[in-house]
């Protein structure tokens, strides 16, 4: 079973951000992934770690109901100088 977790690394010893079920001395494995800082390219990240209640906000908006953005249905439905419709002087 994977488990993923939070923690924090204080005085040689990782400890959890949240209670985890583990026997008492069982061994694991454990994979080190630093936090991406505001200085870092977010456009290289391919993992990203949400805390349950951002998840829940981000599945609350995936959710809602579309908004109606009347700009950008002009954009997306009236020809434009790309579609060969426009007046390109040459």
């Amino acid at each position: 079973m994977d488990i993923q977790l939070e923690a924090v690394y204080e005085n040689g010893v990782f400890r959890p951000l949240r209670p985890i079920r583990l026997a008492e001395h069982q061994r694991v494995t454990v994979t080190i992934a630093e936090e991406a800082s505001v200085s870092s390219d977010v456009a290289d990240q391919v993992h990203f770690v949400l805390s349950p209640e951002r998840w829940q906000a981000f599945c609350d908006a995936l959710d809602a109901s579309p908004k109606a953005i009347p700009a950008l249905r002009k954009l997306l439905t009236e020809a434009s100088l790309f579609d060969g419709h426009g007046n390109a002087s040459r």
